[in-house]
């Protein structure tokens, strides 16, 4: 399976390939770097830098304590969202949701309702 590069769009070395969902879930189960899903296309995600982690374990941290004696629950990467919608999967980099999270169908690493996602950008 070709997946797409983190190249910019149009070089000559960018390559995609189109699956369904399923597909795409399965292969997420036993690959060794994660992929983000975009209507079809398959995109390798970018390793993070200790900086990226640094933000990202201080953003959890900030909003676990911001949060606590809420309702809100934090999560970090681990769990996919899906938004239907856009048929659309991806690893954020933190999320919360309110309440318990909705799952997609009987997938637990699949969540649909979050209500803030956030992404830490980082140069490539």
């Amino acid at each position: 399976m070709v997946i797409a590069s983190t190249n910019p769009p149009n070089l000559a070395s960018d390559t995609t390939t189109r699956c369904t969902p399923d597909e795409y879930r399965a292969m997420e189960e036993t690959a060794e770097e994660r992929h983000e899903y975009c209507n079809g296309e398959i995109i390798a995600m970018p390793g993070g830098s200790p900086a990226h982690s640094r933000i990202a374990v201080d953003t959890t941290t900030f909003l676990n304590v911001a949060l606590r004696d809420t309702n809100f629950q934090t999560y970090n990467g681990d769990l996919r969202i899906w938004i239907p919608s856009f048929n659309h999967g991806t690893y954020p980099d933190v999320m919360v949701i309110d309440g318990e999270p909705e799952f997609n169908g009987s997938r637990t690493d699949e969540i649909l309702n979050p209500l803030l996602i956030v992404e830490v950008l980082s140069p490539l």
